[in-house]
Parts: C-alpha cells; sequence; structure tokens
C-alpha cells in the first residue's frame, strides 16, 4: 500500500509543471472548454470548472501567478505540487489529471493540512502551503460565477509570531563601512555595484528580486525615487531614495554606462531603460537584453559576503530598514507602506517584542520612583 502512494506521489510530482500547451485527457467530457492559459488572464469568466481537471487549473494558475525563479514564485509551486500528490491520493485516482476540481472541497483541503501536520513538517511551511491554496481558491472564485474557495474556512496550525531578526546598530555601521572599504580597496564597475547594491537593500527595505530586477528607466532623473516597483500581489509602489545614497548611485550610473558601452556601441536611451539597473555582464549577449539583469543567487552571496559575526542574506536588511523606520517614527502605517505589505497585519510583527524585553520593562517600572508612588 506504501508503495502504490509513493508511485501516485511520483507520478504527480512528474505530471505536474508549467507548460506552454495544456495537456488533454483521454475520453475528458469537456466539449467547448476554454484553453487554460486563458482562465486568470482572460476577461470572459467561466460558468463552471467542476468538471476541470485540478491540475489545469493548477497550471493556468501557476503561469499567471508563479511563474519565473523568485523565491515566493518557486515556493508557491512546490506547494501546488505535493497538494496535488495529495488529492491524487485521497481520491485513489491513477493518474494525477483524473483528479477533478469538484474533488477539491473543504474537507479536502482540512485533510491535507492534517496529513502535513502530522508528517512533521513545520508550522510556518504548512501554514504557507495553506496561504497558496487559499490564494488559488479566492482567484479560482473571482472568476467563475458561484464558484466557493474550498479553503476559505479552512484554519492552519496556530504560530506564535516573533518579531523578525534584523542587524544591530554596531552591525550596521561595520556593514556599511565593509560595503565602502570595497570600492576603496578594489575601485572599478564591480565593486561600485555592489556597494550600491547592499546599501540600497539597507536603505530603502526593497526586497532584493525588486531591487534585483528593477530596470533603469524606473529610477527618475533626480534619483529620488524608485518608479513603479512590482510589489507581492501585483501592486505598484513608487519607493523614495534617501538623500545620502544619491552621490553612491550617480558614480555608480556613470561607471555602468562605461560598462555597457563595451556592448552597446552606441548604447540607445531606449535600449539603456530596457536594461537592469544593476546589471551583471557576466555571461551576457547585446541579443539578449535579460541576460544582463543579475542573477538571484549572486546577489545572495553577494551580501553574504560582508557576514562576520551573524549570516547576513537580503531580507534581514530590509528587517533591518523596518525596524530602524518603525523605532524612529513609531508609525506602523508609515512602515507598513514603505515596505509595500498590502495589509498592515503583516507588518504587526515588527511590533512584538521578546519575553525578555517585556520582563526588563516590567522590572524597569515597578523598581521606578514613579512606579513605587502607584503601589502606595
Amino acid at each position: 500500500m506504501r508503495n502504490a502512494s509513493l508511485d501516485r506521489v511520483r507520478q504527480a510530482s512528474k505530471a505536474y509543471g508549467v507548460s506552454d500547451k495544456p495537456k488533454k485527457r483521454p475520453g475528458s467530457r469537456s466539449k467547448a472548454q476554454v484553453p487554460v492559459r486563458n482562465l486568470f488572464s482572460d476577461t470572459r469568466a467561466r460558468s463552471s470548472v467542476d468538471d476541470m481537471a485540478l491540475l489545469e487549473v493548477v497550471e493556468s494558475y501557476s503561469r499567471f501567478y508563479a511563474m519565473g525563479s523568485a523565491h515566493t514564485a518557486r515556493a508557491k509551486r512546490t506547494d501546488l505540487k505535493i497538494f496535488l500528490a495529495f488529492m491524487q491520493e485521497l481520491t485513489a485516482a491513477r493518474d494525477v489529471r483524473r483528479v477533478r476540481v469538484g474533488d477539491w472541497n473543504q474537507s479536502a483541503t482540512q485533510r491535507f493540512i492534517d496529513a502535513r501536520i502530522r508528517s512533521g513538517e513545520a508550522p510556518a511551511s504548512v501554514a504557507r502551503r495553506l496561504a497558496t491554496i487559499k490564494h488559488l481558491g479566492r482567484t479560482l472564485a473571482d472568476r467563475v460565477p458561484g464558484f466557493t474557495n474550498p479553503a476559505r474556512e479552512v484554519r492552519g496550525p496556530k504560530i506564535e509570531t516573533a518579531r523578525p531578526k534584523a542587524l544591530t546598530k554596531a552591525q550596521t555601521a561595520a556593514l556599511k563601512k565593509q560595503a565602502k572599504a570595497w570600492v576603496a580597496e578594489k575601485p572599478g564597475f564591480k565593486t561600485l555595484r555592489d556597494q550600491a547594491l547592499v546599501l540600497t537593500l539597507l536603505e530603502t527595505g526593497l526586497r532584493a528580486d525588486e531591487l534585483r530586477l528593477m530596470r533603469r528607466e524606473q529610477l527618475d532623473e533626480k534619483l529620488e525615487w524608485f518608479e513603479t516597483v512590482r510589489t507581492k500581489g501585483r501592486r505598484f509602489r513608487n519607493v523614495y531614495i534617501p538623500s545620502s545614497l544619491r552621490p553612491m548611485l550617480r558614480d555608480y550610473l556613470v561607471s555602468r554606462e562605461v560598462e555597457l558601452k563595451k556592448f552597446f556601441s552606441p548604447l540607445k536611451l531606449t535600449t539603456d531603460h530596457k536594461l537592469a539597473l544593476f546589471v551583471s555582464t557576466y555571461g551576457a549577449s547585446a541579443s539578449k537584453l535579460e541576460s544582463f539583469a543579475i542573477g538571484a543567487k549572486s546577489l545572495w552571496r553577494l551580501v553574504n559576503r560582508l557576514s562576520e559575526e551573524v549570516s547576513i542574506h537580503p531580507h534581514l536588511l530590509r528587517h533591518t530598514f523596518a525596524l530602524e523606520l518603525l523605532d524612529h517614527s513609531g508609525d506602523i502605517r508609515l512602515v507598513s507602506q514603505a515596505l509595500g505589505h498590502g495589509d498592515v497585519k503583516v507588518t504587526m510583527r515588527y511590533t512584538e517584542r521578546r519575553s525578555e524585553e517585556v520582563a526588563r520593562m516590567l522590572e524597569s517600572m515597578r523598581s521606578s520612583p514613579s512606579g513605587q508612588k502607584r503601589r502606595r
């Protein structure tokens, strides 16, 4: 029995993927089916999806919401692959393509979550998988009148909210000093770019992919704003550039132009605007403008080079920016807007305090003269 289950999981994993052509199931009863690639992007709504293969719906969703190599996109695809494998096992289907959307209901979703918890998976991972499935159901409900999100009422594991880790003031100062030392030790395009990347992440709170994939045209002429930055959930925002960053960005842009002219002669304004703001010329080709974008792993390694006392990664710089802004302003909504969060509840985790901090504050309050006076 166990081997049969494993075979079904492997079969579902092999069948799952994002392909350009929808997969057809022999003997399918769907006759006038809209191509799956249009399910989420087409303006025409379907009347029903219950008889559609769940795999086709997932593939259509993935094309629209989980394409690319970004961490979030890859995580969504993994969540859906595991969910499809579970649904195949739950329905005892010989082929994952035989699992219908109508087989997916609230009970099936809850059983999936319970199974992941029993397997010993981390609560945070289970919660993320549920969030992916809920988003799939919600977006499908928006497209199909009468369809109810099967995951809407399902509850995941309770996770104790923890304040995100961030660099201390001393660690932040050391990071800035080291980033500037790169340029002093080995001046040139690459070190100017690396310095600009690290300090921009730290001073703006941008996500790594938001900055990595940013085009030159998104930087305004006065170097005051990164414009129309795409955030999660297909939203856009403008991100302010502190005046302390502008001289460094100006120096980098001069070096960037010199570097790009080795590939483009002349470097036309229209071409320049389509290129990444922070370019990598390693393996780049003038015939493929996207080849000039720095890779996600390269950016991670670049930031990690600054690690001494603690392991530094791009998102740690975002947390550091958020906590510094919150401590300075005391305005959680301001922080939420600066980070590009769609829901202020996500930002609220930055207000959490460790038990030790609560204990110190209580002890300080009780031992202070004003506290003793109140007790009398």
